[in-house]
């Protein structure tokens, strides 16, 4: 069973804890070990995440300035592209 339907196995049994009839109950009570010993299982078996690099720093000299010490900065962080604007489309309805 994938994840995502023993994790709405497990919200089934749960709401039937609270809101069910006798049997419904009984039910989600004996179902509900086994779901959480099945995640268990599922989240010891999972590699661990890895983790990500960290940033590169940039080493920039001053220009002109000889015997300076280095600076160190951060690389510049990737920005998303610019969405473009369309001024002429918006002129032409707005006539």
């Amino acid at each position: 069973m994938p994840d995502a339907d023993l994790k709405t196995l497990r919200a089934n049994a749960v709401r039937l804890q609270v809101r069910g009839t006798a049997g419904q109950i009984a039910s989600a009570n004996d179902i509900l070990p086994l779901i959480e010993a099945e995640f268990a299982a599922r989240i010891a078996a999972k590699p661990p995440a890895k983790k990500r690099a960290p940033a590169k720093k940039k080493v920039i000299v001053a220009d002109g300035a000889e015997g300076a010490e280095p600076v160190v900065k951060a690389a510049p962080k990737k920005r998303a592209p610019a969405k473009k604007k369309i001024a002429a489309d918006a002129e032409a309805t707005a006539v």
